[in-house]
């Protein structure tokens, strides 16, 4: 219980910093948006807009708009100046009838209060040389009349050609007519004007605007709706005259910097006006037909400004039962997280080893080196490199004399090209000797030539079958048991062998062609680990590991996905309407985030070793930091060159023989009447090469021959002599 409390408080107060950072951070975001860099940019800060309705014979719905722009000029430098501005007009189809536009002057207010009249431009112009030119130069203005292409360079735009500019804010005037901005309909008329969006008010900082409807075109009070769109506030103040522009009824707005906040969902400073009942084609007694213009439409764009004004309290809704969900779901994993050990435990037996200890220096059982490496890392996060298994594997192969490196050249180095691997023990042929003595086998032979001691015969049989049987190989060593790998090994390098002889070189290109047998090989490799642990009663069953890496994947998935929710997921859904709701992913991301981190904790404890297999950890484990640490090279203790062979052997599966070989250069001065201690080779880089190539080799032979077989069937390749006897020892 006072852990889940702790869990709690420190869920809230990681909410407690994101909320709190995550608007620094976005703000961060926004300055460095808003950094210059190598780029150019001109901002439209300030807008006065003036929009006056005209509804006369040919020129019904239009709509002149009058507009004072300043901009704020950034140019990256002095060589690279703003030789042109320009003011996006909107374009667009709605119900059949083009919004197009029609320009009339361009001029630019001086800081003195005099005004500098732009002449119309003949042509849209790219090139430098046009910009400086008297007749296509500064000064001049160009509407460009769309439709919008970027590639024929086709935009619904006003340009204003200025001359060269650096630093510092200019203020133009433009005016222009907008077509078709007022619709009629059967039961209601409408206007609607989209000031500005996207881009073009991403940094405004004032925008202060009129719209003028002309006294004998506007509807009395109540037979008209006015309603504006856009910013964080969803829609925007304004204000009612009949007085500020005689002869005419005037919505008015002014919008300041804490005003113009915007999200993606609202990009748009919008204005509408509805004519209905009595009223309801007073504005558009001369604007053309449309496609609906003799459908009814009031109920319609009635209900669609309903709607959007009751999407912030609808999404409030939204927010709070994101927000409710979150919590629940956050609960239930605190709660499943904080049980799920007690409920493992319960179903399952973990032993705790008979002893502990800091270091062990002797050699804790003759294991097979991968197996060893695997129980050895079994707890941790260490991962057993195959490349240092076959490397121990083979060093222990040399140590046990079952084989020998040789140079073919002994003028040369130790290299790839120039090593053969000789077989000192041919299971076929060897020299093999019984602990049984000579005569107990004459015996047992006058015996099995007896026909009437049936009995006998068999008892003598068993009794020489059950003798321990020494192996030796050809030099008349006494061999010791090779373990499940080393036999595989050593298997593979008779199969390919041709007198009991093949060269380093050689015997890897046939490994590399020799699909199905190599995959056998690498299959052994793999499936060892478990039969080794079964078989010799080290592990509980054969998915010994299997609630480390469920754990492991858990506490991994809680982690990036509590990430991702604080950060991308927070990042996607800021600008929606949904905004941070109420920090709901922050919530649940914390507490993902703590639930994966004490998840951690447990996860290297839910290996399933039995009693042997926790006390036989506990050795290896210390035999791995002794041979890890300075202890080695410190300790005073007489080693003898047998153990010194062994510490290389299994210092190599681990992935430290460097330790071990640093150490022997010191504390252990007749290393000479070793051949694996006394060859430079088995301690260089060559000799890694040798089994990373190796294992390259084993690897594209397997995963060929699973292809294959997998799609077709078996695939047998390769060369070298078949069979290859027992490998000693079982």
């Amino acid at each position: 219980m006072k852990r889940s409390i702790k869990i709690l408080i420190i869920v809230w107060i990681l909410v407690f910093i994101f909320e709190t950072l995550i608007p620094f951070v976005f703000s961060i975001f926004s300055s460095l948006e808003e950094s210059t860099g190598p780029n150019d940019y001109a901002r439209i800060t300030d807008i006065d807009y003036k929009a006056v309705l005209v509804d006369e014979p040919n020129e019904g719905g239009k709509v002149v708009i009058t507009e004072q722009i300043t901009f704020d000029i950034h140019a990256a430098s002095q060589d690279n100046l703003f030789w042109e501005l320009w003011r996006d007009l909107p374009e667009d189809y709605v119900d059949g009838l083009k919004i197009d536009y029609q320009v009339n002057y361009v001029k630019q207010i001086n800081d003195d209060g005099t005004e500098t009249y732009y002449e119309e431009s003949p042509k849209l112009y790219w090139e430098d040389s046009d910009y400086t030119s008297s007749i296509y130069g500064p000064g001049k203005w160009y509407h460009s009349t769309g439709p919008y292409s970027e590639d024929l360079r086709n935009y619904e735009c006003v340009f204003f050609y200025v001359d060269g500019l650096y630093r510092g804010e200019i203020t133009f005037e433009i005016q222009y007519e907008m077509n078709n901005a007022a619709l009629r309909y059967a039961d209601v008329s409408e206007l609607y004007l989209t000031m500005y969006s996207e881009d073009t008010i991403k940094y405004l900082k004032s925008f202060n605007g009129q719209v003028l409807i002309p006294e004998k075109d506007m509807p009395k009070e109540g037979y008209y709706l006015a309603h504006t769109y856009g910013t964080n506030s969803n829609t925007f103040e304004y204000t009612e005259s009949d007085t500020l522009n005689p002869g005419y009824h005037t919505f008015s707005f002014s919008l300041d910097e804490d005003d113009l906040k915007f999200k993606s969902y609202n990009q748009y400073l919008e204005f509408s006006l509805l004519s209905f009942d009595v009223y309801t084609h007073i504005f558009t007694d001369y604007a053309p037909d449309n496609l609906y213009s003799d459908d009814n439409y009031l109920e319609e764009a009635l209900v669609a400004i309903e709607e959007y004004d009751q999407l912030p309290d609808k999404y409030k809704t939204y927010k709070t039962i994101f927000l409710s969900i979150s919590i629940g779901v956050s609960i239930l994993i605190l709660i499943s997280t904080a049980t799920r050990d007690k409920k493992i435990r319960k179903k399952h037996n973990f032993y705790t080893p008979i002893q502990t200890m800091q270091y062990f220096r002797e050699i804790p059982s003759d294991l097979d080196p991968h197996f060893a490496a695997t129980l050895t890392f079994s707890k941790s996060n260490h991962k057993v490199n195959i490349e240092d298994s076959y490397s121990a594997l083979m060093l222990n192969l040399i140590r046990k004399e079952y084989i020998e490196l040789q140079k073919i050249n002994s003028s040369k180095d130790w290299t790839f090209n120039n090593i053969t691997i000789n077989i000192l023990y041919d299971p076929n042929s060897s020299y093999q000797s019984s602990t049984i003595s000579k005569d107990n086998s004459n015996n047992n032979i006058g015996e099995v030539k007896s026909e009437n001691n049936t009995l006998n015969t068999q008892q003598a049989n068993n009794s020489v079958i059950n003798q321990p049987v020494e192996l030796r190989n050809i030099n008349g060593k006494v061999l010791e048991k090779l373990s499940p790998n080393e036999e595989s090994y050593f298997n593979l390098i008779i199969r390919h062998s041709s007198n009991n002889s093949i060269t380093m070189k050689n015997f890897q290109q046939k490994v590399s062609t020799d699909y199905d047998n190599t995959d056998t090989f690498v299959t052994s490799i793999e499936k060892s680990i478990v039969n080794i642990g079964i078989s010799q009663g080290y592990f509980q069953k054969s998915d010994y590991n299997g609630l480390k890496k469920r754990t492991n994947f858990l506490s991994k998935s809680y982690i990036i996905f509590g990430l991702l929710m604080m950060t991308i997921g927070n990042l996607i859904i800021v600008n929606t309407r949904f905004d941070l709701a109420f920090g709901s992913l922050f919530i649940l991301g914390a507490v993902l985030l703590i639930c994966g981190i004490y998840l951690k904790r447990f996860v290297n404890k839910y290996v399933l070793l039995t009693q042997l297999g926790e006390d036989e950890y506990v050795k290896w484990k210390a035999l791995y930091d002794f041979l890890n640490s300075q202890t080695l090279m410190k300790d005073r203790t007489v080693i003898e060159l047998p153990l010194w062979e062994k510490y290389l052997v299994y210092a190599t599966a681990f992935g430290i023989s460097n330790k071990v070989i640093k150490a022997l250069k010191i504390r252990c001065p007749d290393v000479s009447n070793s051949p694996i201690l006394s060859g430079d080779y088995y301690y260089s880089s060559s000799f890694r090469r040798t089994n990373h190539l190796f294992r390259t080799a084993t690897r594209s032979a397997s995963s060929t021959s699973r292809i294959y077989r997998y799609s077709v069937g078996s695939y047998y390749g390769g060369g070298g002599r078949g069979g290859g006897g027992g490998g000693g020892g079982h």
